[in-house]
């Protein structure tokens, strides 16, 4: 699949966040704040496929 920078620097803002949430719940694994990382990583997945599957739907380059 061929994808244009865009594309490729939402994907990496996104899993970036994703990564920072994950961190955070494992470090302070057990506690409430943790526990809400790990919630709002999951969210962020979710918002990142919609993101990511409406650019390659918009996108000259990519569809």
């Amino acid at each position: 699949m061929k994808t244009c920078p865009r594309f490729t620097r939402i994907r990496a803002d996104f899993e970036r966040d994703i990564r920072y949430l994950g961190n955070h719940a494992s470090r302070h694994a057990g506690t409430v704040p943790a526990k809400v990382s790990a919630r709002t990583a999951l969210g962020t997945k979710q918002r990142m496929a919609r993101a990511l599957t409406r650019h390659y739907e918009r996108c000259v380059e990519c569809g």
